[in-house]
């Protein structure tokens, strides 16, 4: 880019009053070196709690609400993200994540300005120490697949594709439009930037702290609407695309669930259990699961 990038950082939101403070605070904090952001959007997806009033007390001219009392899910709000978007470069977030440092933003989008054939980035999102039985097994698992963001084709896979981080060029949203229902907007976006011809980045230093679910009934909405995805993206991409992306080799896989499995084998074979009833009910998953999905609460509250 031959001028100084803009930058527009934007999330779809609700009812996240338990983080959206924090979050916003992140964001404030980060360093613009070589970059300006221009805007920081929340898009309110018809929040019920003090969602709309929290970010209302940040006096930032830069931050703006747009503000529905209607609920018509993430896809909706992003594709309305997508369509406004002026900046050279979006920063897409979640709003129950908190920057690690203050160049979070500057590191996350250096390929997309001096690469010119890559149109979208990942970050790096960790999750904090469980406190529950469950969010220390799901974090189990967590660490059991993050050398897959570094090890799987230099790190540049959809592994390391993560909703709560990712950055694009404004020509690549531009031509992406997120089907109302799908589950995995993150994925979507990735097949579809491989499709439209860019090349995907992963960055190690974008670090961002979120907390994983910590009770059964959010792990299984989370993980429900995780096994599903692949029916979904194999309605609007090549299943051989598809299949290619989503592949992890065996050993791979056996290698790091063993390493875990050592340390803590009760975790372990809870997680897999878990999986293996959501693998088994993935269609039926995919019935029931519409754009406004039950949300993990539980995962919204950063300490």
């Amino acid at each position: 880019m031959k001028h100084m990038p803009t930058v527009t950082i934007a999330i779809s939101a609700y009812n996240e009053e338990h983080n959206i403070g924090k979050f916003l605070k992140s964001i404030l904090e980060q360093k613009e070196d070589g970059f300006e952001i221009l805007h920081i959007w929340i898009f309110n997806d018809g929040s019920t709690d003090k969602t709309v009033n929290i970010v209302k007390t940040f006096q930032d001219q830069r931050i703006k609400i747009f503000d529905d009392d209607k609920r018509i899910g993430k896809s909706s709000r992003l594709n309305e993200l997508y369509q406004n978007l002026a900046a050279d470069i979006l920063v897409q977030s979640d709003a129950d994540i908190i920057m690690a440092h203050n160049l979070v933003v500057h590191d996350l989008i250096q390929p997309l300005i001096y690469e010119k054939e890559v149109g979208m980035c990942g970050g790096n999102p960790c999750p904090l120490p469980g406190e529950t039985f469950t969010e220390k097994a799901v974090n189990c698992t967590v660490e059991a697949y993050i050398p897959l963001r570094t090890n799987l084709r230099g790190g540049n896979n959809i592994f390391s594709v993560d909703g709560r981080l990712l950055a694009y060029k404004n020509e690549v949203t531009k031509k992406i439009h997120i089907p109302e229902t799908m589950t995995s907007n993150d994925k979507f976006t990735y097949f579809s930037s491989l499709v439209l011809g860019y090349k995907y980045r992963h960055v190690p230093t974008a670090t961002v702290w979120y907390r994983s679910p910590n009770t059964l009934k959010d792990q299984l909405r989370q993980n429900g609407r995780f096994v599903c995805s692949p029916i979904r993206h194999r309605r609007y991409f090549p299943a051989e695309l598809v299949k290619r992306e989503m592949y992890i080799p065996k050993k791979f896989i056996i290698k790091n669930l063993i390493k875990q499995f050592i340390h803590n084998p009760i975790m372990c074979i809870y997680i897999f259990v878990i999986n293996v009833y959501c693998k088994s009910n993935a269609k039926s998953f995919d019935n029931k699961i519409t754009a406004r999905w039950p949300i993990a609460f539980s995962t919204k509250n950063l300490k």
